[in-house]
């Protein structure tokens, strides 16, 4: 997953108007520049995301021999020449080595991340009395205690310990530990994503603490797949949780997929029903999955023991098949008949029980308002089954079929399809399978982000809106500055 970078403002292009005779000052040349510069930034920013072009390393030194002696201590870093590019489009070119020293403190015995980042500065900013000719584009090295911003580009983040700060390399580079370099959040500059999906799950009484967990990590698996497998669509980082109370509806809205499993949909009453109501006429998607046990469902492990016995059946089939005798031994042959037979019988009743199970969520469905419909009998050109990858049945996760349900918002996945999104101890899963399952799962994250995206775009903008940060597509536009920015530009 990457971050989320703001689209460009809503910001008018204004442009001079050249006539003949106009009289060109300094306020006109500056306008026709600015419009230049505008249109620059508002087209990198609509295609493009910031970062690290090349250099701007950063290793622990010690401390330069001319620092006086109170700051003579383990806390300095020198940074490399490089070039970066902001969100805006601005180059930051840093030509010769910088050294700088990490000046945060973790107080309250707790820890600290401190973030160091690179920013451009226009000259046209920085308050200064002198009259020349030709000015330099410049930058800023600051260490911030909150995630970097907009205008930010990151070089490192270090995990500050309470207590004596001695920087340190780290020896394990992917995963650093207290007061040592951490370089894995630094970005490279490439092309924005088509889009951004954000998934929420139901945060409940109806799962314990370990298996909250366990979803929490397969949701996460599987928005990290979108990089590899469909890089068009971005995973953002956070995944929401929420209880559906009424007073959460604004901020579910803004979720394009509502994770849900099968137990938690039985202990939720007519006011969280109404938010689903709701937040799927709204735009969004619910993803429900029946696990393996379905114990809510359907009284006992039925299910769960037959669909063990199918796979110790297919496993046996796949050990005769591999027998070099198996096309003169006759005893081999009556014994693989058997087995077939078995399992065929096997496979009826988990269809019937599955059915049954479909029928349960049907009348699930009805309560919302839609009719769910098998994914084979989809229309053909459904994005469920087309859109990034092609199914044109029901996948298979370790050769156990995965039945998926649809209508309208809602998505009905009946076995263990989020197991199979990532790494599963108890069981182990080939990479085939791990694909399967992680295609599936992003054809429903890009159906969920489609969805919303086409409702949204037919309806009025809600009447109550959340605040957010101004994101100015002009790069010398002056930006809020903190008083130690304000005093270095009356320096400079």
């Amino acid at each position: 997953m990457t971050n989320h970078f703001p689209p460009p403002s809503l910001q008018q292009f204004e442009r001079l108007h050249v006539t003949d005779g106009l009289l060109i000052d300094a306020q006109r040349w500056q306008l026709a520049h600015y419009y230049h510069r505008q249109y620059h930034s508002t087209f990198y920013q609509s295609l493009h995301q910031p970062g690290i072009v090349f250099g701007l390393g950063v290793h622990i030194i010690p401390a330069p021999a001319e620092v006086v002696a109170k700051y003579r201590d383990e806390r300095w870093v020198e940074i490399q020449p490089g070039l970066a590019i902001d969100l805006f489009g601005n180059f930051i070119v840093v030509p010769e080595p910088m050294s700088y020293r990490i000046s945060s403190e973790a107080t309250s015995g707790k820890s600290l991340i401190v973030y160091l980042v690179v920013k451009f500065r226009d000259p046209a900013e920085l308050r200064t009395r002198r009259v020349i000719d030709r000015i330099v584009e410049t930058f800023r090295i600051n260490e911030k205690a909150n995630p970097p911003t907009e205008g930010d580009v990151e070089l490192c983040r270090i995990l500050l310990k309470a207590g004596p700060v001695k920087l340190e390399a780290p020896v394990n580079i992917f995963s650093p530990s207290y007061n040592q370099l951490d370089l894995r959040y630094r970005l490279q500059p490439q092309a924005r994503p088509l889009a951004s999906v954000h998934v929420a799950m139901y945060k409940g009484l109806a799962v314990d603490n370990y298996e909250h967990e366990r979803i929490l990590s397969n949701l996460s698996y599987l928005l990290q797949s979108t990089t590899g497998l469909y890089p068009a669509l971005q995973g953002r980082d956070e995944i929401g949780q929420f209880s559906l109370h009424s007073a959460e509806l604004q901020a579910i809205l803004e979720y394009d997929l509502f994770f849900m499993i099968d137990r938690q949909v039985q202990v939720l009453g007519e006011s969280e029903f109404e938010v689903l109501r709701k937040y799927l006429k709204a735009g969004g998607t619910l993803l429900v999955e029946a696990s393996a046990g379905l114990k809510h469902w359907i009284q006992g492990n039925a299910i769960k023991d037959l669909s063990n016995i199918y796979q110790e059946l297919e496993q046996a089939l796949t050990q005769i098949d591999d027998n070099p005798n198996i096309d003169t031994d006759t005893r081999l042959k009556q014994c693989r008949q058997d087995i077939v037979s078995e399992r065929e019988m096997i496979a009826t009743e988990l269809a019937r029980r599955k059915n049954s199970i479909a029928g349960r969520f049907q009348e699930f469905a009805q309560s919302i308002g839609t009719q769910l419909t098998p994914l084979e009998k989809l229309d053909r050109h459904d994005l469920l089954r087309t859109q990034p990858f092609l199914f044109a049945t029901t996948p298979r996760i370790n050769r156990k079929p995965i039945q998926i349900l649809r209508g309208g918002g809602i998505i009905v996945a009946i076995g263990n399809l989020s197991e199979a999104w990532g790494i599963n101890e108890k069981q182990v899963l080939s990479r085939e399978a791990i694909r399967t399952a992680q295609e599936i799962g992003i054809n429903i994250l890009h159906l969920a982000w489609r969805r919303r995206q086409l409702t949204r775009g037919q309806q009025p903008p809600p009447t109550v809106t959340t605040s957010s940060p101004s994101h100015p597509s002009n790069p010398s536009q002056p930006s809020d500055r903190s008083r130690r920015e304000q005093l270095f530009d009356k320096l400079m």
